[in-house]
């Protein structure tokens, strides 16, 4: 039986998720500012057990923790588009903002459309570029739930584009994800909410008001 673990950030830091199926995925790590989300995990599940990382986009928030998890050889997924960034530890600039300018190692490049199936639970990747190039969302169709990362939040809020990001590929994505049949919607920030598919239908509304002016 798969089970999701949701650890939610009181911080600048992005949130983790650990989806538990046959194999088990890690979706990002924060800053690595500390190792407490290695301490948080390994309540939950022994990490010697994950058999990869996901980041949603290649921001130091996102993918700066990987370097923690490095002892125990899991594998890093992440799209091509931000594969540079991260393993040239600039991060889009962010990695002076953490102070964290640290390497990280892509293992597994992915592109949209790829499916990381994990035993049952199968995680469509989604291309959603705006906040940065090879920013991805995971869609579990199934089940009914989308991972996001940064490109939307709950409210109908959506990730900036200045750091890294473009206005016109946001509104693209955001009405993407618009169309998605989803309910359980696990963000980078903020909390975890039912009813995703409204506020991707609002976000989209939003960008395309404010961001797509032509």
């Amino acid at each position: 039986m798969v089970e999701l673990i949701k650890i939610i950030s009181k911080t600048f830091d992005s949130n983790c998720y650990v989806i538990q199926d046959k194999k088990i995925a890690l979706i990002d790590t924060g800053s690595g500012l500390s190792s407490d989300i290695v301490e948080q995990i390994s309540t939950r599940v022994d990490i010697n057990t994950i058999d990869m990382i996901i980041n949603t986009h290649g921001h130091a928030d996102h993918c700066g923790g990987n370097g923690h998890f490095s002892r125990f050889n899991i594998k890093c997924l992440a799209h091509k588009n931000d594969v540079a960034e991260m393993e040239s530890g600039r991060f889009y600039g962010t990695s002076s903002m953490f102070g964290r300018n640290i390497p990280i190692r892509v293992d597994v490049a992915l592109q949209g459309g790829d499916k990381i199936d994990l035993g049952g639970t199968v995680l469509e990747v989604i291309h959603t570029p705006g906040h940065t190039p090879g920013s991805i969302c995971l869609y579990e169709r199934d089940a009914g739930f989308l991972v996001s990362g940064d490109t939307l939040f709950s409210g109908g809020n959506f990730g900036r584009t200045d750091i890294g990001g473009n206005e016109l590929e946001m509104v693209s994505s955001l009405e993407i994800l618009s169309n998605l049949d989803f309910d359980l919607l696990l963000p980078g920030h903020t909390n975890v909410v039912t009813n995703g598919q409204k506020f991707a239908k609002m976000a989209f509304r939003y960008a395309k008001e404010f961001l797509d002016e032509d």
